[in-house]
Parts: C-alpha cells; sequence; structure tokens
C-alpha cells in the first residue's frame, strides 16, 4: 500500500496551514462528502478533508464507523485514526508534538497508561488537557484516573480549571484552587453567563470567606443581571474584607447599574475617607 505509507509520512507541520481551511470545509460539507475525499489523489485535499472530519468530532462518528469498512484501504486508515483522535480529544497540535504516544492506549498496561499520562503533560503542555481529562472520565483503573489528575495538576491553572470542571476535588492539590475558580467564574462572565459565574465565586468563598476579589466579582455579576440589592451587599463585604481600589471601582462598567445607588455612593465615600 505504497500511496498510505507515503501519507504517513507527511510531515506534521505540513498539517498546520491547513487547518483554518478545513475548518471552514467542516461547516461546509457533510461527513459523508469529506469520507470521498479522504481518498482523494491529492494528498493535501486527504490531509484537510481528515482534520475536517476531526473538527466535526461527534458529528462525524457514524459516518467514520462506516467507511472503516471502505474498499479502499487509505480511507479505512484514515477514518480508523480520525475515530481515534475524536474519541481522545487529539487536536492537531497535540497530534503533531505526540505522534503515535496514544496508540492503543486503552489495551496497554496500567503502569503503562500511566506513564503515557506523564508524557502527555510533559510533551503536550496545555495542548493536551482535553486528552487527560477524556482518560479521567473513561479510564476503569483508577491508579490511570489519578495518574492523569496528577498530569493536569502539573499544568497549572488551565490544568487545574480542567479538574474542577470535571467535577474533581482539588483541595490540597494545588494552593492555587481559590484562584482557578475565580478564573473560571470571570471566564464565565465575559461570555455573559452569570449563574455559572456566581457559582465559581461562591465555591471560591467556600474555601476562603474573606477574598476581596471574589466577592468584587459577585458584586460585578449581580450589578450585570440588575440584582441591585445583593450586588451591594457583596460589594460591602467585599470592602469589609480588605477591598481599596476606589479608583477602579468608580470606572469599572460591572457596576454602572449601581452608580445612583445611595448605598453606592456612602460606600464610595468611605473608601475615599479611607485614603485620606
Amino acid at each position: 500500500m505504497p500511496r498510505i505509507a507515503r501519507c504517513l509520512r507527511c510531515a506534521a507541520w505540513l498539517l498546520a496551514p491547513l487547518l483554518a481551511g478545513a475548518g471552514e470545509k467542516a461547516r461546509e460539507q457533510s461527513p459523508a462528502k469529506l469520507i470521498e475525499r479522504l481518498g482523494d489523489t491529492s494528498c493535501a485535499a486527504r490531509d484537510e478533508a481528515f482534520e475536517a472530519l476531526v473538527a466535526l468530532g461527534e458529528k462525524a462518528v457514524p459516518a467514520l464507523q462506516k467507511a472503516e469498512k471502505h474498499p479502499d484501504a487509505e480511507v479505512r486508515l484514515r477514518a480508523a485514526t480520525a475515530l481515534h483522535r475524536i474519541h481522545w480529544q487529539i487536536g492537531p497540535k497535540l497530534a503533531a508534538r505526540i505522534g503515535d504516544l496514544m496508540h492503543a492506549f486503552e489495551r496497554r498496561p496500567i503502569g503503562d497508561r500511566e506513564m503515557v499520562c506523564r508524557d502527555l503533560a510533559m510533551v503536550g503542555l496545555s495542548d493536551s488537557v482535553p486528552t487527560l481529562k477524556r482518560v479521567l472520565a473513561t479510564d476503569p483503573s483508577n491508579a490511570v484516573r489519578q495518574a492523569a489528575a496528577r498530569a493536569l495538576v502539573l499544568l497549572g491553572d488551565e490544568g487545574l480549571a480542567a479538574l474542577l470542571e470535571a467535577g474533581v476535588k482539588t483541595d490540597g492539590l494545588n494552593p492555587y484552587t481559590v484562584a482557578v475558580r475565580i478564573h473560571l467564574g470571570n471566564s464565565h462572565l465575559e461570555r455573559s453567563e452569570y449563574d455559572k459565574a456566581l457559582e465559581q465565586y461562591k465555591k471560591a468563598l467556600e474555601l476562603e470567606p474573606k477574598n476581596s476579589i471574589a466577592l468584587y466579582n459577585v458584586a460585578c455579576t449581580y450589578s450585570r443581571m440588575k440584582k441591585l440589592e445583593e450586588a451591594l451587599d457583596a460589594l460591602e463585604r467585599c470592602i469589609e474584607a480588605g477591598y481599596r481600589d476606589v479608583g477602579w471601582m468608580e470606572k469599572d462598567p460591572d457596576l454602572d447599574n449601581l452608580r445612583d445607588e445611595p448605598r453606592y455612593k456612602a460606600l464610595v465615600r468611605r473608601l475615599h475617607e479611607k485614603d485620606e
């Protein structure tokens, strides 16, 4: 099968420029059409269709499963590889870095799978987060799941955020758990996902009830929700916890809904008095 061998030798770095176009193709073409292009005479076209199928994720799985029985060996191989990438959430950047590190992962001994988790973090860095989350969610071995959790911790805030989103208890694993909760809350707030933002801030406050940053962000969230009394209560607690940046508070657009409130004006006066 010389055509397969040639394609497998395509340098990973050559795929990167194709990915932007592949994303567009994924939106424009059905999985069935993309499967047809897996057997194209052009290697570039095959690569583009392959990455587009991977980008489609679960939507492409039924068509790819059918393609595993395609008469063209090239199509069968690429379909199986795409299914593997989708299952393990391996993006193009991670694929270029790790090669076949995840090959037959689920059939390897437990010790090998533990080492793969460590290697994913070391080689794949932040691009390995989705794959480690998948291991954490699906591996039958508690030891391997723990290895995936440790690998995510090694990746810092982004890895911890993934653990928190996966519902894994991280207390004691890393001193920055509160900061990660606040970071997640900020991400939700930026997307106007107010309930999710409040959930993260409140979890941070369960660990540090007088964290002025979390309290300030709770005030911002309630203000944007136009729940003015709740916002003012949080802002008052924030100031009692030590918040002093009245300059930022007065220009922060998140607090615009509070400007005309007498309680807000009183809090501003109190902060100015403390600065004198």
